[in-house]
């Protein structure tokens, strides 16, 4: 979990809110809250398993 926190803040360079764990589509992701400079919240899901170079996914805006 922690390399995913890092993973995001790098790519992001927004705060961190939360993270947790889910599962989804059969795997273990993180879900991860991130604050950008604006002010906005977005939600990445991490999947730690497939992230060999790849950009996590954002979900857009959310809560």
């Amino acid at each position: 979990m922690s390399d995913s926190v890092r993973r995001i803040e790098r790519t992001t360079r927004g705060r961190v809110l939360s993270v947790e764990r889910m599962h989804a589509d059969g795997r273990d992701v993180n879900r991860i809250k991130v604050m950008d400079d604006s002010g906005r919240v977005r939600v990445y899901v991490d999947d730690p398993q497939q992230q060999r170079g790849r950009t996590p996914r954002a979900r857009g805006d959310d809560d």
